[in-house]
Order: structure tokens, then C-alpha cells, then sequence
């Protein structure tokens, strides 16, 4: 690899770990990308033009491996917080169907008093409700577009039994929230378990880096031999793959258990 891949790596790297403007870390301003994509596309380019074939299919597919992984992080955290938003509305609601609030006021509170997707789903059903529409079937079509479609389906559930067989809709809304609040529970403990099996995944994953720089100190020249086209290239290529095959594998076990 030349020096000009090298700075455009570097000079993106730059970019991007470059902090925020003031106002936007006192919270006075939105987040802006300014010119961190330019910048990274720029390197990208760079990059692409200037490695072998070989080394740049290894770089995608470890930059997709990556990006999978960054997306399943943040979509774990997305369900985690949704999870304690409707935990929440369900604890409110619950309060509200006990002092002998209407079910329709008494969702119109649970979401006025929850933000993000949770309030805008809670005030959908609030006005399905007050339009005399099935709620049952409007929580399960929530259901469907919301990171925790289980809690959802529970809560359709409740509501369907105290529609059809007049059962106490408070009971019901509370025996969904204890629920919920116990899985939360589970699940953040066997997260918290697993952090140590996604940490050996991801260290055993960066050994070959380490045998890499290791030769490079003797005197092996094992990045030239990889970036040099023939055998190497494609070893590089086997390599990654390999790589990536295991963070996948061992991703989807730990999912598994999380489900």
C-alpha cells in the first residue's frame, strides 16, 4: 500500500473523530455530518482505486461484517429502550384505569406522558378507541412495525380478553407490565453474561491482526506479501472471510439466546 491510501485513511479517520461544533455539544444546535460523509467518501474512493483487487474485497467485506454488527448493537439497544418506554405507559395506564379513567383517557395519558415511537403508537390507539375501531387489531398492527412486537401482541391480547369477556382492564394491564418489567430483567442479565463471549469472539478475531503486526517487527513482511497480488491476495481474501464467518456465527448464537 502507498502513502496516499494511507493519508486518505488517516485523513478520514480525522474527520470523523473530529468533535462536534460548540453549540451542538451544548445542545443549541442540530448534529450536522458537515463535511465528515464527503471526507469519507473521498477516502473510500481513494482507497478503491489504489488497492489491489483482492485487498479491496477483503476490506468490503469486512467493512459490511462491520456495519451488520454496529446495526445489530443499535438495534439491541433500540428494542432495550422501547422496551422501558412501554413499561412505562404500561405502568401509567395501569394508574389511570385504576383511579376508573376511560380506557380511551386513559391511553391519551399514557401517551402524552411517553415520547418517541411509543407515545405516537399509544396516541394511535387512543384514536382508534375513541373512533370505536377494533384496538385489538390496531395493537397488532403496531405490532408489526415496532422493535418489540411481543409486548405489543400481549397487550392486544389483554385488551381483547376484557372486550370479550369483560375481565378488569386494569388487572389485565398490570399483569402485562409486571411481565414486561421481568423480561427486561432476563434479558439484561443474560446480556450482561454474554459480554464476556462477545469480547473472546471479538479478540480472537483480531489475532491474525496481531500475527500480522508480530511478523512485521521480525521482519516477515506479511502485509506486503498480502497487498502483493498472486497467493497472497487471495489468502488475505480467504482470510477476512473466514473472519467475518466466525463474528457472524458467533453474533447469531448470542442473538439466539437474547430472543
Amino acid at each position: 500500500m502507498t502513502g496516499i491510501p494511507v493519508a486518505a485513511v488517516l485523513l478520514g479517520l480525522a474527520v470523523l473523530a473530529a468533535p462536534p461544533p460548540p453549540r451542538t455539544r451544548l445542545g443549541l444546535g442540530p448534529l450536522r455530518a458537515g463535511a465528515r460523509v464527503p471526507a469519507l467518501v473521498a477516502s473510500l474512493a481513494v482507497i478503491a482505486m489504489a488497492l489491489p483487487p483482492a485487498a479491496l474485497l477483503a476490506s468490503v467485506m469486512l467493512g459490511v461484517t462491520l456495519i451488520h454488527r454496529r446495526r445489530r448493537r443499535l438495534w439491541r439497544r433500540d428494542r432495550s429502550e422501547a422496551g422501558r418506554t412501554l413499561a412505562a405507559a404500561l405502568e401509567t395506564l395501569a394508574g389511570e384505569l385504576r383511579v376508573g379513567a376511560h380506557p380511551v383517557r386513559a391511553f391519551a395519558v399514557a401517551a402524552a406522558e411517553s415520547g418517541g415511537a411509543i407515545g405516537t403508537a399509544l396516541r394511535s390507539v387512543a384514536a382508534r378507541a375513541g373512533l370505536g375501531a377494533d384496538v385489538g387489531t390496531g395493537l397488532r398492527a403496531l405490532a408489526e412495525a415496532t422493535s418489540v412486537p411481543a409486548q405489543w401482541e400481549r397487550l392486544a391480547v389483554c385488551w381483547q380478553l376484557a372486550a370479550d369477556h369483560g375481565l378488569a382492564m386494569a388487572a389485565l394491564i398490570r399483569t402485562a407490565h409486571r411481565d414486561i418489567v421481568e423480561r427486561q430483567r432476563f434479558t439484561a442479565r443474560v446480556d450482561a453474561g454474554l459480554a464476556g463471549a462477545r469480547a473472546t469472539a471479538v479478540i480472537l478475531a483480531g489475532l491474525p491482526l496481531l500475527g500480522i503486526l508480530l511478523g512485521e517487527l521480525i521482519g516477515a513482511h506479511p502485509i506486503g506479501f498480502l497487498l502483493g497480488g498472486a497467493a497472497g491476495g487471495w489468502l488475505l481474501t480467504v482470510g477476512v472471510a473466514l473472519v467475518c464467518a466466525g463474528l457472524a456465527w458467533a453474533d447469531r448464537i448470542t442473538d439466539r439466546l437474547l430472543t
